[in-house]
């Protein structure tokens, strides 16, 4: 065998094992939270699949094709556009946030990943506002969809970073956005972290 047949032999072995796709693909589906955080970067050893578009909420998600997440590890990231100005005095808002979390169900079951990795809700001060009950209603849903999860999808797996981006008071960290909506490089390493926790 020639040195480069040889070479060429090996390469092929080493290929071969180093990447097993079952084991190495990641889907992200989301909002502009999920297609402004560079997963290729954060999530180097995996084959990326994202959905994810700038003011995407359930609605949104649910007409997506995202068949190529099915039976794949899958983060979803969504809800602050459904949720996000809601506030907790509103007359209706325990029908709100029931309803969400019914429809975050029908969503969830339907992506039909293995397994899913949710992460909660972000709190957020969009266009400069700290709005302390705005903020508590994502509490509050976050509480809700992770109780729902653990009882309708036993094998997701329910991120809550929600206590990390804020301080005392529902006020949230702005050193950890760029507009109080977004994350900026520090928020995203946090994500990053939490979901690596999880593979």
């Amino acid at each position: 065998m020639t040195r480069n047949a040889l070479f060429l032999a090996l390469g092929f072995f080493f290929c071969s094992c180093s990447f097993d796709a079952e084991e190495q693909e990641l889907c992200f589906i989301g909002d502009s939270i999920t297609y402004l955080w560079d997963v290729e970067y954060y999530f180097p050893n995996y084959v990326i699949t994202k959905y994810a578009v700038s003011g995407a909420g359930l609605a949104h998600v649910n007409k997506w094709n995202v068949e190529d997440c099915s039976k794949k590890t899958t983060v979803l990231l969504i809800g602050t556009n459904d949720i996000g100005y809601w506030k907790s005095t509103e007359k209706n808002i325990e029908y709100f946030r029931s309803e969400f979390t019914s429809e975050f169900l029908k969503t969830a079951q339907r992506i039909d990943a293995e397994p899913l990795i949710v992460i909660s809700i972000l709190p957020r001060n969009e266009w400069g506002k700290q709005d302390t009950l705005v903020t508590a209603n994502i509490k509050e849903q976050n509480r809700e969809l992770r109780q729902m999860l653990s009882r309708e999808m036993p094998n997701s797996l329910f991120i809550d970073v929600y206590d990390q981006f804020i301080y005392k008071g529902n006020r949230i960290r702005e050193d950890l956005f760029k507009d109080g909506l977004h994350p900026n490089e520090a928020g995203y390493e946090i994500l990053a972290r939490e979901v690596h926790k999880k593979l």
